[in-house]
């Protein structure tokens, strides 16, 4: 009996013990920044300055927002994930250093992923070093405007079928959750433009597209504790074999893709999509002659493998239907509740539609205040309200004596600055015309960055806009909308996940308008 009371009492001080040691390392690593003379918070053991995302209570863009509010006035501040060091630039003319005129110091996002064990998870957004320069080049021409022009008719075809599914939906009932179709519009689109496949989510909304896309975006407790593991400690992870997203997700798109790609090929199959540029690659390592590949040295001859050709189609349709179908959602929540705005946007539609005949090509790209609408929604809501960048070679902020060492982490406070009073009077506000040509001049370097910025910004945004533009003119075409008794004021945010998305979606009374048809 004494003998047991020994070994539970010397088990209890060892682990007393262990857990003080653990207690001190982190108390000293949350000193860091501060001898660094870095501002900093002061951090919440053992999660630092994450708790209340690591809890749910807030998602990242509204943590680092208010750490941005908090911060105004410093040039930087310091922050902690766990013991993770992270810098926050906060001054505009330090964010230009670090994203344009230094990029050779933060050319990757140290953005997790493992090649062998998680295929799909090295893709272009986050694959890193040389790999990324030449696969950049070589995916660059598949977002060229021509490249968009041959794939406009499948999304004007999307946008048709989504009209008409609303038209259904308001035969009775003018209410409707805009935002669950948008999504399901985007992710038509992402579907037949990328992976050339009819999902009809439209119509289906348990199609497996969209479940799957549901799901990719879905984060279990599970999935969280797995995030953690990876992004505290990348080496144990990818020992441990783990995945960024759900073993389902990924099963389901590398299949896809290898059946798609190897039916084109048996069968000689071509379409004007994404994918076929991708085959492309696959056979040639180049996509038709659009781009200099002897000005770019690059291997021409390194074909894309199948895992790689996944890999790029999965984060084109990532990328490319969540962050989309917000923007179209808070796009047309704002003209709902600015009705002038609404109208003005529907005028220039109208107008365009007439003098083109229907929806086409230059009809869209000449919707010069409609875009504006889209820049101010992305402004107010940012798809990406932070964006990472990897330190590659310790870098020395500029007359300062911070240094940033080597593969500590970069965030870039998007939403702050896109919410920041100093650059954008009455942030709260919803001006398109802060974008017309006579105030864009006004507005600050790096200050506004819905895309990111410098060589690694996205690669897709001349297709999210031409996206975006589609939904919304031929919903301005088609309805009248405005806000119902559904619409829960003021917005709440998720407080799961990186992208800004309403609690609860966003209802819309919609009413056919006297213009009802679709061009």
């Amino acid at each position: 009996m004494k003998m047991y009371s020994l070994t539970d009492n010397t088990f209890l001080v060892l682990l007393g013990a262990g857990l003080f040691l653990v207690y001190i390392y982190f108390k000293r690593a949350f000193t860091y920044w501060r001898k660094m003379e870095v501002p900093q918070l002061d951090p919440t053991f053992p999660f630092g300055d994450m708790a209340s995302v690591i809890f749910r209570k807030q998602n990242m863009g509204d943590k680092i927002k208010e750490i941005y509010d908090k911060m105004k006035g410093q040039r930087y501040a310091g922050l902690y994930f766990f013991s993770r060091k992270a810098f926050l630039p906060l001054d505009p003319i330090i964010i230009k250093d670090i994203l344009n005129k230094d990029f050779q110091h933060f050319h990757d996002r140290g953005i997790y992923y493992d090649e062998e064990n998680d295929p799909l998870s090295a893709h272009l957004f986050s694959i890193a070093g040389p790999k990324w320069k030449n696969l950049r080049a070589k995916l660059t021409p598949a977002y060229s405007p021509g490249k968009l022009k041959y794939m406009f008719g499948t999304i004007v075809e999307c946008g048709h079928d989504m009209i008409n599914t609303l038209e259904e939906i308001t035969k009775n009932d003018g209410d409707v959750e805009i935002k669950e179709i948008l999504a399901r519009y985007t992710t038509d689109v992402i579907g037949s433009c990328a992976f050339g496949l009819k999902c009809n989510c439209m119509r289906d909304p348990q199609a497996e597209f969209r479940l799957m896309g549901k799901r990719a975006f879905t984060q279990t407790v599970g999935d969280l504790l797995k995030m953690i593991i990876i992004r505290s400690f990348p080496s144990v992870a990818k020992i441990l074999g783990l995945g960024v997203f759900s073993g389902t997700v990924t099963n389901f798109f590398s299949r896809v893709v290898k059946e798609t790609i190897e039916y084109r090929e048996k069968n000689n199959v071509s379409r004007p999509d994404f994918l076929q540029l991708l085959i492309q690659l696959r056979k040639n390592g180049q996509i038709d002659d659009e781009v200099d590949y002897d000005k770019v040295k690059l291997p021409i001859g390194i074909a894309l493998t199948m895992e790689e050709a996944a890999a790029q189609a999965f984060i084109f349709f990532l990328a490319g239907f969540e962050t989309t179908s917000t923007t179209i959602s808070f796009a047309l929540y704002e003209m709902a509740l600015n009705g002038n705005i609404q109208q003005k946007a529907r005028e220039e539609v109208n107008k365009l539609f007439e003098k083109h005949q229907g929806i086409t090509y230059e009809s869209v790209m000449e919707m010069s205040y409609l875009e504006m609408v889209i820049l101010e929604t992305m402004r107010k809501y940012p798809p990406a309200p932070v964006f990472l960048r990897k330190c590659t070679k310790t870098y020395n902020i500029p007359d300062t004596k911070v240094v940033i060492k080597q593969g500590q982490s970069v965030l870039i406070p998007c939403y702050g600055l896109h919410r920041d009073a100093e650059y954008f009077p009455e942030p709260e506000l919803f001006q398109p015309d802060r974008f017309n040509e006579e105030n864009k001049s006004k507005i600050w370097d790096y200050t506004y960055m819905p895309f990111g910025d410098g060589p690694r910004n996205c690669i897709g945004m001349r297709f999210a806009m031409i996206q975006a533009k589609i939904a919304l003119s031929l919903t301005l075409r088609n309805f009248n909308f405005n806000l119902t008794k559904k619409t829960k004021l003021p917005l709440k945010m998720e407080t799961k996940g990186i992208i800004l998305a309403p609690v609860g979606g966003l209802w819309l009374d919609l009413k056919p308008n006297s213009l009802k048809k679709n061009e």
